[in-house]
């Protein structure tokens, strides 16, 4: 088994960090569960902020090197802030919108 003999043993329980650990848990926790005598509270989820109205997932098959260039361009537009892109999501959407602009013409 390469590379476990060099792990370090693990430490023994300490007997007075054990507790002590137990009784910060909920302080230091991001479960949404409290201790009996606090109100039970709900995380903030990052992607509900971030959210556009979009509730539907939609897979597709591509090749490989299609999803490379549709990540890597995403990521480019998603990086630059003035594109007002903030998820795969919308530049697929903006990249069907501009793909009918250009068939009208």
């Amino acid at each position: 088994m390469a590379g476990f003999d060099e792990l370090s043993p693990r430490p023994e329980k300490d007997e007075e960090t054990t507790p002590a650990l137990l009784s910060a848990g909920p302080e230091l926790s991001s479960n949404t569960r409290v201790s009996s005598n606090q109100k039970l509270t709900r995380r903030i989820d990052g992607r509900k902020l971030r959210s556009r109205g979009a509730n539907i997932q939609m897979n597709i098959k591509v090749t490989a090197e299609e999803k490379e260039m549709i990540l890597r361009e995403a990521s480019k537009h998603i990086q630059d802030l003035s594109t007002g892109i903030k998820n795969i999501g919308e530049f697929v959407v903006r990249a069907v919108e501009n793909y009918r602009a250009t068939e009208r013409c």
